[in-house]
Protein backbone atom coordinates (compact mmCIF):
# COMPACT_ATOMS: atom_id res chain seq x y z
CA UNK A 1 0.00 0.00 0.00
CA UNK A 2 1.26 3.39 -0.56
CA UNK A 3 0.69 4.76 2.72
CA UNK A 4 2.93 1.69 4.35
CA UNK A 5 5.54 2.56 1.59
CA UNK A 6 5.46 6.27 2.82
CA UNK A 7 6.05 4.87 6.64
CA UNK A 8 9.10 2.65 5.62
CA UNK A 9 10.31 5.50 4.16
CA UNK A 10 9.92 7.70 6.66
CA UNK A 11 11.57 5.23 9.53
CA UNK A 12 14.20 4.73 7.34
CA UNK A 13 15.27 8.44 7.09
CA UNK A 14 14.42 8.75 10.42
CA UNK A 15 17.06 6.22 11.27
CA UNK A 16 19.51 7.48 8.63
CA UNK A 17 19.44 10.96 9.89
CA UNK A 18 19.20 10.55 13.46
CA UNK A 19 21.93 7.40 13.92
CA UNK A 20 24.32 8.96 11.38
CA UNK A 21 24.19 12.47 13.25
CA UNK A 22 25.09 10.94 16.57
CA UNK A 23 28.87 9.61 15.94
CA UNK A 24 29.24 12.89 14.15
CA UNK A 25 28.38 15.52 16.63
CA UNK A 26 30.50 13.15 18.88
CA UNK A 27 33.72 13.97 17.29
CA UNK A 28 33.59 17.77 17.78
CA UNK A 29 34.68 18.10 20.83
CA UNK A 30 37.50 15.71 20.22
CA UNK A 31 38.81 17.52 17.02
CA UNK A 32 38.22 20.50 19.39
CA UNK A 33 40.78 18.95 21.88
CA UNK A 34 43.29 18.15 19.27
CA UNK A 35 43.05 20.93 17.58
CA UNK A 36 44.31 22.92 20.56
CA UNK A 37 47.33 20.93 21.43
CA UNK A 38 45.94 19.31 24.22
CA UNK A 39 48.06 16.37 25.96
CA UNK A 40 46.73 12.90 24.74
CA UNK A 41 46.82 11.46 27.99
CA UNK A 42 45.41 13.88 30.05
CA UNK A 43 42.87 13.47 26.79
CA UNK A 44 42.38 9.15 27.02
CA UNK A 45 39.17 9.39 29.80
CA UNK A 46 37.23 11.75 27.17
CA UNK A 47 38.06 9.47 24.87
CA UNK A 48 37.25 6.70 26.50
CA UNK A 49 34.27 8.12 27.48
CA UNK A 50 33.28 8.82 23.99
CA UNK A 51 33.83 5.15 23.01
CA UNK A 52 31.30 3.82 25.94
CA UNK A 53 28.36 6.75 25.31
CA UNK A 54 28.24 7.69 22.04
CA UNK A 55 27.44 3.49 21.63
CA UNK A 56 24.70 3.36 24.56
CA UNK A 57 23.54 7.23 23.31
CA UNK A 58 22.76 5.58 19.81
CA UNK A 59 21.75 2.22 20.73
CA UNK A 60 19.17 4.00 22.86
CA UNK A 61 18.00 6.63 19.55
CA UNK A 62 18.13 3.37 18.14
CA UNK A 63 15.29 1.84 20.32
CA UNK A 64 12.97 5.13 20.68
CA UNK A 65 12.76 4.98 16.92
CA UNK A 66 11.59 1.56 16.90
CA UNK A 67 9.18 2.26 19.47
CA UNK A 68 8.36 5.86 19.54
CA UNK A 69 5.18 5.31 22.07
CA UNK A 70 7.11 3.68 24.41
CA UNK A 71 8.86 5.82 27.19
CA UNK A 72 11.64 4.56 28.66
CA UNK A 73 12.73 3.88 31.82
CA UNK A 74 14.76 7.24 33.11
CA UNK A 75 17.17 5.67 35.30
CA UNK A 76 20.28 4.17 32.77
CA UNK A 77 20.11 7.84 30.96
CA UNK A 78 20.81 9.52 34.52
CA UNK A 79 23.62 7.41 35.65
CA UNK A 80 24.69 8.13 32.33
CA UNK A 81 24.34 11.87 32.71
CA UNK A 82 26.33 11.79 35.85
CA UNK A 83 29.19 10.07 34.06
CA UNK A 84 29.00 12.36 31.24
CA UNK A 85 28.57 15.34 33.43
CA UNK A 86 31.64 14.41 35.61
CA UNK A 87 33.56 13.95 32.21
CA UNK A 88 32.83 17.62 30.75
CA UNK A 89 34.11 19.36 33.75
CA UNK A 90 37.03 17.22 33.38
CA UNK A 91 37.48 18.02 30.31
CA UNK A 92 36.67 21.82 31.14
CA UNK A 93 39.03 21.84 33.45
CA UNK A 94 42.12 19.96 32.88
CA UNK A 95 42.37 18.04 29.91
CA UNK A 96 41.48 20.51 27.27
CA UNK A 97 40.54 23.70 29.84
CA UNK A 98 38.11 26.08 28.14
CA UNK A 99 37.13 23.77 25.77
CA UNK A 100 33.23 23.52 26.35
CA UNK A 101 31.82 21.49 23.88
CA UNK A 102 32.53 18.48 25.78
CA UNK A 103 29.04 19.41 27.37
CA UNK A 104 27.58 17.47 23.91
CA UNK A 105 28.34 14.36 26.36
CA UNK A 106 25.50 15.16 29.13
CA UNK A 107 23.34 16.67 26.18
CA UNK A 108 22.98 13.21 24.81
CA UNK A 109 21.51 11.67 28.15
CA UNK A 110 19.44 14.91 28.59
CA UNK A 111 17.83 14.04 25.13
CA UNK A 112 17.31 10.78 26.38
CA UNK A 113 15.25 11.76 29.47
CA UNK A 114 13.20 13.58 27.02
CA UNK A 115 11.58 10.30 25.04
CA UNK A 116 8.25 9.88 25.11
CA UNK A 117 7.06 13.87 26.65
CA UNK A 118 5.60 16.20 25.25
CA UNK A 119 6.52 18.81 23.72
CA UNK A 120 6.20 21.38 26.29
CA UNK A 121 7.26 19.09 28.99
CA UNK A 122 10.56 17.94 27.03
CA UNK A 123 11.13 21.87 26.47
CA UNK A 124 10.74 23.05 29.76
CA UNK A 125 13.26 19.97 31.17
CA UNK A 126 15.86 21.14 28.53
CA UNK A 127 16.07 24.67 29.00
CA UNK A 128 16.45 23.92 32.70
CA UNK A 129 19.11 21.46 31.71
CA UNK A 130 20.55 24.48 29.79
CA UNK A 131 20.06 27.08 32.70
CA UNK A 132 21.68 24.53 35.19
CA UNK A 133 24.83 23.75 32.64
CA UNK A 134 25.32 27.31 32.12
CA UNK A 135 25.23 28.16 35.34
CA UNK A 136 28.18 25.64 35.98
CA UNK A 137 29.82 26.52 33.39
CA UNK A 138 30.18 30.07 33.83
CA UNK A 139 30.98 29.67 37.43
CA UNK A 140 34.07 27.72 36.31
CA UNK A 141 34.78 30.06 33.91
CA UNK A 142 34.84 32.82 36.71
CA UNK A 143 36.23 30.97 39.25
CA UNK A 144 39.12 28.87 38.02
CA UNK A 145 42.48 30.06 36.47
CA UNK A 146 42.05 30.33 33.23
CA UNK A 147 38.73 31.59 33.61
CA UNK A 148 38.37 35.30 32.28
CA UNK A 149 36.23 38.29 33.18
CA UNK A 150 33.69 38.12 30.79
CA UNK A 151 32.35 34.38 31.26
CA UNK A 152 29.60 35.02 29.27
CA UNK A 153 30.55 33.87 26.06
CA UNK A 154 31.09 29.86 27.61
CA UNK A 155 28.13 30.33 29.00
CA UNK A 156 26.03 30.98 26.43
CA UNK A 157 27.49 28.17 23.89
CA UNK A 158 27.01 25.85 26.50
CA UNK A 159 23.66 26.61 26.80
CA UNK A 160 22.87 26.81 23.11
CA UNK A 161 24.16 23.74 22.66
CA UNK A 162 22.33 22.01 25.44
CA UNK A 163 19.36 23.65 23.23
CA UNK A 164 19.76 22.72 20.08
CA UNK A 165 21.44 19.04 20.21
CA UNK A 166 18.66 18.02 22.37
CA UNK A 167 16.08 19.99 20.09
CA UNK A 168 17.41 17.99 16.68
CA UNK A 169 16.69 14.94 18.29
CA UNK A 170 13.73 15.35 19.43
CA UNK A 171 12.26 16.92 16.97
CA UNK A 172 13.06 14.00 14.39
CA UNK A 173 11.77 11.01 16.81
CA UNK A 174 8.71 13.71 17.18
CA UNK A 175 7.93 13.73 13.51
CA UNK A 176 8.29 9.79 13.24
CA UNK A 177 6.06 9.42 16.43
CA UNK A 178 3.56 12.13 14.63
CA UNK A 179 3.75 9.63 11.46
CA UNK A 180 3.10 6.34 13.45
CA UNK A 181 0.16 8.57 15.16
CA UNK A 182 -1.28 9.21 11.98
CA UNK A 183 -0.78 5.70 10.58
CA UNK A 184 -3.04 4.25 13.47
CA UNK A 185 -5.15 6.70 13.13
CA UNK A 186 -6.04 6.53 9.40
CA UNK A 187 -6.47 2.57 10.93
CA UNK A 188 -8.82 3.01 13.24
CA UNK A 189 -10.58 5.41 10.72
CA UNK A 190 -11.04 2.62 8.08
CA UNK A 191 -11.80 0.25 10.81
CA UNK A 192 -14.48 2.35 12.43
CA UNK A 193 -15.79 3.07 9.24
CA UNK A 194 -16.05 -0.41 8.13
CA UNK A 195 -17.86 -1.13 11.74
CA UNK A 196 -20.23 1.41 11.02
CA UNK A 197 -21.36 0.01 7.42
CA UNK A 198 -21.30 -3.63 9.19
CA UNK A 199 -24.12 -1.67 11.49
CA UNK A 200 -26.08 -0.33 9.03
CA UNK A 201 -25.83 -3.29 7.10
CA UNK A 202 -27.46 -5.44 9.81
CA UNK A 203 -30.00 -2.78 11.06
CA UNK A 204 -31.28 -2.88 7.37
CA UNK A 205 -31.16 -6.41 6.96
CA UNK A 206 -33.36 -6.37 10.48
CA UNK A 207 -35.74 -4.30 9.20
CA UNK A 208 -36.28 -6.13 5.77
CA UNK A 209 -36.12 -9.38 6.65
CA UNK A 210 -37.74 -8.59 10.38
CA UNK A 211 -40.74 -7.30 8.29
CA UNK A 212 -40.90 -10.16 5.63
CA UNK A 213 -40.88 -12.94 7.89
CA UNK A 214 -43.21 -11.28 10.38
CA UNK A 215 -45.73 -11.28 7.89
CA UNK A 216 -44.85 -14.44 6.40
CA UNK A 217 -45.39 -16.07 9.33
CA UNK A 218 -48.62 -14.33 10.09
CA UNK A 219 -50.13 -15.60 6.73
CA UNK A 220 -48.81 -18.41 7.08
CA UNK A 221 -50.67 -19.03 10.33
CA UNK A 222 -53.55 -18.16 8.47
CA UNK A 223 -53.78 -19.78 5.26
CA UNK A 224 -52.86 -23.03 7.87
CA UNK A 225 -56.57 -21.97 9.77
CA UNK A 226 -58.29 -21.44 6.42
CA UNK A 227 -56.82 -24.50 4.61
CA UNK A 228 -60.25 -27.00 5.24
CA UNK A 229 -62.82 -23.95 5.99
CA UNK A 230 -61.83 -21.92 2.82
CA UNK A 231 -59.09 -23.26 0.45
CA UNK A 232 -59.37 -20.99 -1.85
CA UNK A 233 -58.59 -18.47 0.24
CA UNK A 234 -55.67 -20.28 2.10
CA UNK A 235 -54.21 -21.17 -1.84
CA UNK A 236 -54.84 -17.08 -1.93
CA UNK A 237 -52.60 -16.25 1.46
CA UNK A 238 -49.79 -18.75 0.41
CA UNK A 239 -49.67 -17.55 -3.02
CA UNK A 240 -49.13 -13.93 -1.25
CA UNK A 241 -46.85 -15.76 1.34
CA UNK A 242 -44.77 -16.67 -2.17
CA UNK A 243 -44.64 -13.02 -3.46
CA UNK A 244 -43.57 -12.06 0.05
CA UNK A 245 -40.82 -14.12 -0.03
CA UNK A 246 -39.54 -13.19 -3.70
CA UNK A 247 -40.14 -9.39 -2.30
CA UNK A 248 -37.82 -10.25 0.42
CA UNK A 249 -34.75 -11.54 -1.97
CA UNK A 250 -35.11 -9.15 -3.97
CA UNK A 251 -34.89 -6.50 -0.98
CA UNK A 252 -31.80 -8.10 -0.01
CA UNK A 253 -30.81 -8.30 -3.79
CA UNK A 254 -30.65 -4.06 -3.09
CA UNK A 255 -29.29 -4.12 -0.25
CA UNK A 256 -26.21 -6.31 -0.91
CA UNK A 257 -25.81 -3.70 -4.33
CA UNK A 258 -26.12 -0.70 -2.09
CA UNK A 259 -29.78 0.36 -3.02
CA UNK A 260 -32.01 -0.28 -1.00
CA UNK A 261 -35.37 0.91 -1.46
CA UNK A 262 -38.03 1.82 0.57
CA UNK A 263 -40.71 4.35 0.16
CA UNK A 264 -43.83 5.66 2.24
CA UNK A 265 -46.82 5.21 -0.30
CA UNK A 266 -45.58 1.31 -0.79
CA UNK A 267 -45.37 0.52 2.65
CA UNK A 268 -49.05 2.75 3.62
CA UNK A 269 -50.36 0.04 0.80
CA UNK A 270 -48.46 -2.63 2.31
CA UNK A 271 -49.55 -1.70 5.94
CA UNK A 272 -53.53 -1.79 5.15
CA UNK A 273 -53.72 -5.09 2.93
CA UNK A 274 -51.31 -6.67 6.21
CA UNK A 275 -53.45 -5.51 8.59
CA UNK A 276 -56.51 -6.29 6.47
CA UNK A 277 -55.21 -10.06 6.00
CA UNK A 278 -54.79 -9.98 10.15
CA UNK A 279 -58.24 -8.92 10.83
CA UNK A 280 -57.44 -5.19 12.36
CA UNK A 281 -58.99 -2.22 11.58
CA UNK A 282 -56.91 0.41 10.23
CA UNK A 283 -57.18 4.31 10.32
CA UNK A 284 -55.10 5.96 8.11
CA UNK A 285 -55.24 9.64 7.87
CA UNK A 286 -52.82 10.88 5.09
CA UNK A 287 -51.67 14.48 4.79
CA UNK A 288 -49.17 14.50 1.30
CA UNK A 289 -45.79 13.84 3.24
CA UNK A 290 -42.46 15.76 2.11
CA UNK A 291 -40.78 13.60 -0.41
CA UNK A 292 -37.47 14.07 1.08
CA UNK A 293 -38.96 12.17 4.12
CA UNK A 294 -40.67 9.40 2.42
CA UNK A 295 -37.74 6.86 2.54
CA UNK A 296 -37.64 7.66 6.36
CA UNK A 297 -40.86 6.96 7.18
CA UNK A 298 -41.27 4.00 5.07
CA UNK A 299 -39.16 2.68 7.41
CA UNK A 300 -40.53 4.08 10.67
CA UNK A 301 -43.89 2.27 9.54
CA UNK A 302 -42.71 -0.75 8.90
CA UNK A 303 -40.90 -1.47 12.23
CA UNK A 304 -43.94 0.05 13.99
CA UNK A 305 -46.38 -2.56 11.68
CA UNK A 306 -43.98 -5.34 12.99
CA UNK A 307 -43.86 -4.44 16.46
CA UNK A 308 -47.96 -4.37 16.66
CA UNK A 309 -48.00 -7.98 15.26
CA UNK A 310 -45.21 -9.31 17.13
CA UNK A 311 -45.84 -8.26 20.32
CA UNK A 312 -49.79 -6.93 21.07
CA UNK A 313 -53.12 -8.55 20.54
CA UNK A 314 -54.00 -5.53 18.23
CA UNK A 315 -57.77 -5.18 17.26
CA UNK A 316 -57.20 -1.33 16.06
CA UNK A 317 -54.04 0.78 14.18
CA UNK A 318 -54.50 4.17 13.74
CA UNK A 319 -52.07 6.02 11.08
CA UNK A 320 -51.40 9.54 10.91
CA UNK A 321 -49.03 11.34 7.78
CA UNK A 322 -48.44 14.43 8.36
CA UNK A 323 -45.88 16.75 5.87
CA UNK A 324 -43.12 16.16 8.85
CA UNK A 325 -44.94 13.71 11.65
CA UNK A 326 -45.42 9.96 11.01
CA UNK A 327 -47.31 8.88 14.41
CA UNK A 328 -48.40 4.71 14.19
CA UNK A 329 -51.28 3.95 17.34
CA UNK A 330 -52.25 0.86 18.28
CA UNK A 331 -53.92 -0.72 21.23
CA UNK A 332 -53.88 -4.65 22.25
CA UNK A 333 -50.84 -3.65 24.62
CA UNK A 334 -50.18 -6.23 27.10
CA UNK A 335 -49.45 -5.77 30.72
CA UNK A 336 -45.95 -5.02 30.09
CA UNK A 337 -45.87 -3.09 27.11
CA UNK A 338 -42.33 -3.16 24.30
CA UNK A 339 -40.11 -0.67 25.63
CA UNK A 340 -38.65 1.41 22.69
CA UNK A 341 -35.07 0.17 22.92
CA UNK A 342 -35.08 -2.81 20.96
CA UNK A 343 -32.82 -3.39 18.16
CA UNK A 344 -35.23 -1.98 15.31
CA UNK A 345 -36.74 0.82 17.36
CA UNK A 346 -33.69 2.07 18.57
CA UNK A 347 -31.60 2.11 15.57
CA UNK A 348 -34.70 4.16 13.79
CA UNK A 349 -34.30 6.27 17.06
CA UNK A 350 -31.00 7.19 15.60
CA UNK A 351 -31.72 7.31 12.26
CA UNK A 352 -34.13 9.90 13.20
CA UNK A 353 -32.18 11.69 15.35
CA UNK A 354 -29.59 12.07 12.87
CA UNK A 355 -32.03 13.53 10.63
CA UNK A 356 -32.61 15.98 12.87
CA UNK A 357 -36.00 15.07 13.80
CA UNK A 358 -37.22 13.48 17.67
CA UNK A 359 -38.33 9.31 17.88
CA UNK A 360 -40.54 8.51 20.60
CA UNK A 361 -41.97 4.69 21.23
CA UNK A 362 -44.01 4.36 24.17
CA UNK A 363 -47.52 3.68 25.47
CA UNK A 364 -49.86 6.65 24.59
CA UNK A 365 -52.50 8.53 25.05
CA UNK A 366 -55.30 6.20 25.46
CA UNK A 367 -55.44 3.48 28.17
CA UNK A 368 -53.81 0.18 26.73
CA UNK A 369 -52.01 1.54 23.69
CA UNK A 370 -48.58 1.77 21.99
CA UNK A 371 -47.37 5.04 20.11
CA UNK A 372 -44.60 5.30 17.61
CA UNK A 373 -44.26 8.65 16.45
CA UNK A 374 -41.46 10.89 14.22
CA UNK A 375 -41.23 13.84 13.85
CA UNK A 376 -38.71 15.65 11.71
CA UNK A 377 -37.86 19.75 10.66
Amino acid sequence: MPERDALVSMRRYTRLTLLSTVPVVAMTPTLATFSNGASVWRSLPLLAGLVVLVPVHWKRIARAIETPMEIPPGRPSVVTLVVSSVLMVYGYVYADPGNVLWVVLPAMSITELQFGRTPAESWRRSLWSAVVFGAVVGGIAALSPFGSDNPLPATAITVFLLLVFPFGELIGLRQWRIAIELDQARRDAAELGATRERLRLAEDLHDILGHALEVVSLKSELATRLGKVDPDRAHAEMAEVQKLARGALQDVRELAQGRPQTDLDTELAGARTLLASAGIDCAVDVEEAHQRHSELFGRVLREAVTNLLRHADTRRCWITVRPAALTVVNDGVTDTPPRGDGTGLASLARRVREAGGEFTAGPGERPGTFEVSAVLA
